[in-house]
């Protein structure tokens, strides 16, 4: 289904024992890293929307979706590789003449990165599944097609502990009924492994982020059918062992439209579930969660919204045991529709709640934890665009705040208990024979309009002075490197860390107390060109 039309310091001791002696008599080494929060919006004079995001390895962003503005044909790739402070790295269009657009984005053990979208410019159907492995810098190291004569779409892609790939699409190529939800298992190199449908007479499809591999081997999937369950559609949830074959399946809803979007193992075995209903809950769509046990069993569910229509695309847990819920918002915000992210406990209660939004259209696809307790949130934004539409990433810090920012209100949603059972489903599982073609795209570059409407960063510095306890025979020396100034002209200039030289001494020091530099920036949405 084509959904386009309706982004430190260093140690330096060379003997070991003189590192071992610095642990010892310092602690460990501080970091002095910036922690940076952020609006920022990449464009054209086209439409764009950002589908995916994950950070780095290098404590950047990796975003992508589809671009309108830029590229071969009518719809392409878009890939922005991002800095830590939301700066553009380098940024690159793929595709041919007809359309593309890029799903989901996944950083590999390797550094590059596998992305998985559909393409109408190649394969042999309308549409077909269209994978690139990349290499770091962005450069294809390979690209192949899946598909049959009909439309074929892969919405997710995740690397697998054997070093190959796992899909989740959907198909009207093979399968049972109008759409399958098709999986394939992939090599490292991209050939198939297994590939299965699983569905029944109707419609039953997936999208967003819907699977994941599990600690067992096996994988989780989640989606939405009209072959089975209460309603016209129902949320629908099957977990595969390592081989595809269907451990347990079963549907979940009422007598009208719930849908699944996304689902995590959580960290006692279960699965956390979101998407959205409009059997239950307060208005329109409502954003639906459900707390599964390991075998499908509800342990709780509960809705979230307001008088209109508020959805989502994306959950993650979160170290607490929580989880984290991004999505949008019609019934809350400033505008039209607004991004709405939820932090909710481990028992689905409601932490914090905020909106993010200007007065035109806003929303989220994606959203995922940072390595410093922080999030970072991609979608679309029509508030700020340099076009009709832009690519929105914000990087909010661990309560959902960028400090200053007037785009980030506080929400009041509705909660609402729904009482559903999981029921068994009966979905006939199939061999499918995808065609695999090879493609020979040329990743081209772009030039994003970057607009920052928010910025705010904090260096943290150390709270004591390390004080010895005994003169060292030698007097370590810690060497700080520079944070490099990012060259955008849309953001402000990175501060160089200060080189310390700690000096032992037989004797107390006092402890002095050191206070986080905080710099706040509130930006109108004045474009700027970022050449990369």
């Amino acid at each position: 289904m084509m959904r386009l039309h309706t982004t430190k310091p260093s140690l330096v001791l060379t003997p070991l024992v003189l590192l071992l002696s610095s642990i010892l008599l310092f602690g460990p080494a501080r970091t002095w890293a910036q922690v940076y929060t952020w609006a920022r919006s990449y464009g054209g004079m086209g439409a764009e929307e950002a589908w995916t995001i994950q950070q780095t390895s290098d404590g950047g962003y990796a975003v992508a979706g589809w671009t309108w503005s830029f590229g071969a044909g009518d719809a392409d790739f878009w890939i922005l590789k991002l800095r830590a402070d939301g700066t553009v790295q380098w940024q690159k269009t793929y595709g041919g003449d007809d359309d593309e657009a890029a799903d989901l984005i996944y950083q590999t053990s390797d550094g590059g990165y596998a992305v998985t979208g559909y393409t109408a410019s190649f394969g042999a159907g309308a549409i077909d599944v269209w994978i690139l492995k990349l290499r770091e810098d962005g450069t294809v190291e390979w690209q192949k097609t899946y598909g049959g004569q009909g439309e074929d779409e892969a919405v997710a892609i995740q690397q697998t502990s054997d070093g190959g790939y796992v899909v989740a699409g959907e198909t009207e190529s093979f399968g049972a009924g109008d759409w399958d939800v098709w999986i394939l298992k992939l090599g490292e190199d991209g050939t198939i492994q297994w590939q299965k449908t699983y569905g029944g007479r109707w419609t039953d499809t997936t999208s967003a982020d819907p699977i994941q591999q599990t600690s067992d081997g096996g994988y989780i999937v989640a989606g939405r059918t009209a072959s089975f369950g209460a309603g016209e559609y129902d949320v629908w949830v099957l977990k595969l062992d390592s081989n595809g074959a269907i451990q347990w399946q079963k549907t979940y809803g009422g007598q009208d439209y719930d849908e699944a979007h996304s689902v995590r193992q959580t960290l006692d075995g279960g699965y956390v579930v979101a998407g959205f209903t409009w059997s239950f809950g307060a208005g329109d769509w409502d954003i639906w969660v459900l707390k599964l046990d390991d075998t499908g069993a509800v342990q709780w569910q509960k809705t979230f919204g307001g008088t209109e229509s508020d959805w989502t695309w994306s959950v993650h847990q979160t170290p607490d045991g929580g989880c984290v819920v991004g999505g949008g918002t019609e019934s809350f915000g400033a505008g039209g529709s607004n991004i709405w992210v939820l932090k909710l406990n481990g028992e689905g209660t409601l932490q914090w709640q905020k909106t993010y939004g200007g007065q035109d259209d806003d929303s989220a696809v994606s959203i995922r934890q940072t390595s410093e307790g922080g999030y970072v949130v991609a979608g679309g934004t029509e508030s700020f665009a340099a076009g009709d539409q832009d690519f929105w990433v914000l990087k909010l810090n661990g309560e959902g705040n960028i400090p200053g920012c007037a785009l980030v209100a506080t929400s009041r949603a509705i909660v609402e208990d729904t009482g559903v059972v999981g029921v068994n489903s009966w979905a006939q599982t199939s061999n499918s024979f995808a065609t695999i073609s090879d493609t020979y795209v040329a990743p081209a570059k772009s030039w994003a309009s970057v607009s920052t409407q928010c910025y705010h960063e904090t260096t943290p510095t150390p709270t004591s002075t390390p004080t010895p306890t005994s003169t060292p025979t030698t007097t370590p020396t810690f060497t700080n490197t520079p944070t490099a100034t990012p060259t955008s002209t849309a953001s402000p200039t990175a501060t160089d860390t200060p080189t310390n030289t700690p000096t032992a001494t037989p004797t107390d020091t006092p402890t002095p107390t050191a206070t986080p530099t905080t710099v706040y920036r509130i930006y109108l949405p004045l474009i700027t060109k970022n050449y990369q």
